[in-house]
């Protein structure tokens, strides 16, 4: 039990500063894209661009994981992400694309290695809970992200606040330090050690992945249901604020307290997803109900106006919160159980690649919409088609989905 909480505590604070890292910028965009001379949804480049670093570093995560040792890659993680923060206060174009690599690599390390080492300490019957647990670290980094990051903002400045908020992350990577005698590499670790690092291990290491996932039916699934959901997710996570700040007249710091309450609602929907998922409903149809959910929060958040109140626009802010951002925990135990034995941060990887490239092309299309119309309405409708498509899909396939492992 002790090395359970252990693991969920470490692998929870990760997560979420590693999610802060990530989310942070999107919420500062308003502000910093006026100081840069970029328009306000030129921060979805600055999101793919990270993303693409995460598919990378998604893909050779297993292999660190295997070399390293789990809680290295989590020390790791966070240091770079929080690297990627400082080098932003720098505000120079130049160095912009390279910040927002370093906080991609440093976030794409983070759910495979993670979710190797719950995968080790939790009970099987508890999986979805307890990987829920994990995962409400990226609404719980959104929600801390939204309700911190324009305060600071204002006292330092965005650039200083990215600082700030960097500083905090390279802090925990030794705040973490004394639970490597628990979540240490795992017995088999040593034998399985990869060769040195060399070009065929990294070609190696980025095409694993990918083969295990789409060579395995369950797994290939579970990777296109996470492309399709992540692409909605990263929407409201990037988009939300400047959506509220500049099409509805909120002040920074108001939809900024709103984003936050919607991660608030994703935190509350991914643990009790979870629960349910373990003792209630299957899993894909709890995916299913999800993105159904989602896809009429997409429609709701299209309709809103000035002349809606901040309680109201609060309500739908939770409601989407709580169902795209309530997925991920019940997919990765999904991905767990469905893994290969001793391959779970392999497995988690190779499907997060799918994953992240839906949260790569995500930022840029609705961009790309926003640009075209004019309205950030229009692009919430033409997204909210993603998860309705992927939900249908998923109840009809709903006897398979019934039968889903772990029951």
């Amino acid at each position: 039990m002790k090395a359970t909480l252990v693991a969920v505590a470490v692998t929870l604070a990760v997560q979420t500063l590693a999610a802060v890292a990530m989310i942070a910028p999107s919420v500062l965009a308003p502000v910093a894209a006026r100081d840069l001379g970029l328009a306000p949804q030129s921060i979805g480049v600055f999101v793919s661009a990270a993303y693409f670093a995460a598919m990378i570093s998604s893909l050779l995560a297993g292999r660190f994981t295997m070399r390293f040792g789990p809680l290295r890659v989590c020390q790791a993680a966070v240091v770079i992400t929080g690297a990627g923060l400082v080098l932003g206060k720098l505000a120079v174009l130049a160095v912009i694309p390279l910040a927002a690599f370093a906080i991609g690599f440093g976030y794409g390390l983070v759910t495979p290695v993670t979710s190797q080492i719950l995968a080790r300490h939790t009970p099987p019957k508890a999986m979805s809970l307890v990987f829920s647990i994990k995962q409400s670290g990226v609404p719980i980094g959104g929600a801390i992200a939204g309700a911190v990051a324009p305060p600071l903002g204002l006292a330092l400045g965005w650039s200083g606040a990215l600082s700030a908020l960097g500083a905090v992350c390279v802090a925990a990577a030794l705040a973490i330090l004394p639970a490597r005698g628990i979540i240490g590499p795992a017995p088999h670790a040593a034998a399985a050690q990869p060769p040195a690092l060399g070009r065929r291990w990294a070609l190696a290491g980025l095409s694993g992945p990918i083969r295990l996932t789409l060579a395995d039916r369950g797994l290939r699934e579970l990777a296109f249901v996470s492309l399709g959901y992540a692409s909605v997710q990263l929407v409201f996570v990037t988009y939300f604020v400047s959506y509220l700040n500049l099409s509805l007249g909120l002040g920074l710091v108001t939809a900024g307290l709103v984003y936050a309450l919607g991660h608030g609602a994703g935190i509350v929907g991914r643990i009790v997803w979870g629960a349910v998922a373990d003792r209630w409903v299957a899993p894909r149809a709890m995916l299913a109900v999800l993105g159904a959910t989602s896809a009429a929060c997409g429609l709701l958040t299209a309709t809103l106006s000035d002349g809606w109140p901040v309680a109201a626009v609060a309500a739908v802010a939770m409601l989407y919160g709580a169902s795209a951002l309530g997925w991920n925990g019940v997919y990765l135990a999904e991905v767990a159980r469905a893994a290969p034995p001793g391959q779970v941060a392999t497995a988690t990887g190779g499907t997060q690649f799918f994953t992240f490239g839906g949260a790569f092309a995500a930022p840029l299309v609705f961009a790309a919409i926003v640009s075209a119309t004019g309205s950030y309405a229009w692009a919430f409708v033409l997204f909210a088609v993603v998860p309705l498509v992927i939900a249908a899909r998923l109840v009809r396939r709903w006897p398979a989905g019934a039968a889903s492992a772990g029951r």
